[in-house]
């Protein structure tokens, strides 16, 4: 069904314009046409008969309403929501991490937000990393999630502290979820270290003249060690003072692995300056 101009020339050679709603249809294989109705003449439609025509067929359909009301739709906001549904599945129920986190925040009595700082930051890691100060005050705005509502900036320099306090128990749950859904074998480990270095003083117990992997001895830095599995995944991490020798941080990443995880036997894969014959020999 279709809207044909028809056009009829006056005896005097000025035309006439008409609207026609015209439908097509087939007899014996050989397309034919009828009027269905005559709307009226052109230039009488058009003095707003034929706008308001169009407006209540308009009501009679979905997509055209829509097109017909956007232009009086005003959004006062828009935030993401996508991201943000789809990682608190994985954060509640595939990696469990909500629930681990929520045990022990009843156990130690704790209550500041720290689970929802949590899960903003890990969220704004994957989705646009950030300092926590332009997290605070620009990405919490654009991702829709009622919880993180509530935070301040404080909350989320206190989540870390809750962290690093309680990173062993954090990690080794961790491991032992994803070792289920990944069936991943702890038979063969990765282990290496990188420097970064401070700006400031840095804290006394950690900030540390040593080798720089940066190319910056002249900056306070800190050692920081990543333990994998073969499929790449993180199974822990281990902070050191700058001054740390490669040596040292393997025999502490050895020996935390064979009292948190459970381990008898291991293969470990280090480069040359990790290497020694007492760790060889241990």
């Amino acid at each position: 069904m279709f809207v044909r101009k028809k056009t009829f020339t006056n005896k005097d050679g000025t035309t006439r314009e008409y609207l026609q709603l015209v439908e097509s249809y087939r007899v014996n294989g050989r397309s034919r046409q009828r009027v269905i109705a005559n709307l009226g003449r052109l230039e009488e439609l058009q003095d707003g008969q034929l706008d308001r025509l169009i407006e209540n067929l308009t009501r009679f359909s979905e997509t055209q309403w829509v097109r017909m009301n956007l232009d009086e739709t005003q959004a006062s906001w828009s935030k993401q929501w996508g991201p943000a549904l789809i990682f608190h599945n994985l954060w509640e129920e595939k990696l469990g991490l909500g629930p681990c986190v929520r045990r022990i925040l009843n156990r130690t009595e704790k209550t500041s937000p720290f689970e929802e700082a949590l899960f903003a930051m890990v969220l704004n890691r994957l989705c646009d990393p950030l300092s926590k100060l332009g997290l605070n005050e620009r990405w919490l705005q654009s991702v829709y999630h009622p919880p993180l509502e509530k935070l301040q900036l404080h909350h989320f320099y206190h989540a870390l502290d809750f962290v690093a306090e309680y990173k062993d128990e954090i990690e080794s749950f961790l491991f032992n979820r994803v070792r289920n859904l990944f069936n991943c074998e702890l038979d063969l480990v990765f282990w290496d270290t990188t420097s970064t270095y401070f700006e400031g003083s840095g804290p006394e117990e950690l900030a540390k003249y040593g080798y720089s992997k940066d190319k910056r001895p002249d900056r306070l830095q800190i050692m920081i060690g990543l333990l994998m599995t073969k499929e790449g995944i993180p199974v822990a991490h281990h902070i050191f003072p700058g001054n740390t020798a490669d040596v040292r941080t393997f025999k502490a990443a050895f020996s935390d692995l064979r009292r948190r995880f459970n381990v008898t036997r291991v293969i470990m894969v280090g480069d040359r300056g990790m290497v020694s014959n007492k760790v060889l020999q241990e």
